[in-house]
């Protein structure tokens, strides 16, 4: 699992060349929510949206600590992808604004 320009990718090694990895899917972070099952604590709940589809991904861990950073890492880094989205979309309003000299 890879957070990379604000979106979540899943990789597996490659076996032929170990120095390489093969990305088997990719999610962007705005479209993602997580969440830790209440019956057993080490799994999250992975709730992302594909073309109006949503799909349930579960990630299993050993340790309930290792669970609480992995959900901590994947909110704040939504937070922080909706934010940059936001941000790049004001400054694009700016600069065509600027550009027809309003």
């Amino acid at each position: 699992m890879l957070i990379y320009q604000n979106h979540l990718y899943f990789a597996q090694p490659d076996f032929n060349d170990p120095s390489f990895s093969v990305v088997k899917y990719k999610y962007a972070l705005r479209h993602l929510e997580a969440h830790i099952d209440r019956s057993d604590p080490r799994i999250i709940n992975l709730v992302v949206k594909v073309k109006k589809e949503y799909f349930d991904i579960f990630l299993y861990f050993e340790d309930v600590s290792l669970t609480m950073n992995v959900k901590k890492i994947l909110e704040e880094n939504r937070r922080s992808a909706k934010n940059t989205e936001y941000l790049l979309l004001d400054s694009y309003f700016d600069d065509l604004i600027s550009k027809w000299k309003f």
